[in-house]
């Protein structure tokens, strides 16, 4: 498990596969019907105080966002609101997203779309303008491999093509302004229109 501390506010969780397995964990024990889901949100801020110093305190009011990630992982966003009521994590706001994400992850597979190369990364945007300051961010600092820049259906996806020279924080950005994808870089090609070919995190930054 990985934490990327955004700032005193906010916070990024990587939670692999393998995470997953040594906890005995699923991906389904986090949706938001789950009774156990509390609870595991509960031990993993925990875990985050005592790693990276990230506390919520005693009347913390959080936001919690997660999304299924590529290779069966999770990648959870909190971020702190302000002081308010004595702490606590929304039963279904929590991860509201999370579950609609996961639930068309799982369609997905069932429909056996074309799953991506373990090179690969594709993350979906729901704006241009989303993708371009990602792109500022990103570009040079914590990714200098190639990419590509997809639309389908009326949204953006941006595809990290040497995935393994993304840096932890650079994956945490990623996560905060897309939500990542395990379908396919050929699917939105084949199915989509190919906006950049080459550079696209280098064309987007310098817009």
């Amino acid at each position: 498990m990985k934490f990327n501390l955004i700032n005193k506010d906010k916070l990024q969780i990587i939670i692999s596969e393998e995470d997953l397995k040594d906890r005995k964990l699923e991906r389904m024990d986090f949706m938001p019907h789950q009774p156990e889901a509390q609870q595991l949100l509960h031990d993993i801020l925990e875990e985050a105080r005592e790693a990276c110093g990230f506390d919520v305190g005693n009347n913390a009011q959080l936001m919690i966002e997660a999304f299924p990630m590529t290779s069966k992982g999770i990648l959870i966003t909190v971020t702190k609101l302000g002081e308010g009521s004595p702490f606590h994590i929304p039963g279904m706001e929590q991860i509201q997203q999370f579950g609609q994400a996961l639930m068309q992850d799982m369609m997905q597979e069932e429909e056996e779309l074309p799953e991506l190369d373990a090179t690969e990364g594709v993350f979906c945007f729901e704006s241009l303008e989303d993708a371009i300051q990602v792109s500022h961010l990103l570009f040079d600092v914590h990714y200098d491999g190639d990419s590509q820049l997809l639309r389908y259906k009326d949204k953006y996806y941006l595809a990290i093509m040497e995935y393994e020279w993304l840096t932890e924080y650079g994956l945490g950005l990623l996560g905060e302004y897309g939500t990542p994808v395990t379908t396919s870089i050929a699917f939105f090609r084949e199915h989509g229109e190919l906006v950049m070919e080459h550079k696209a995190l280098d064309i987007l930054s310098k817009l």
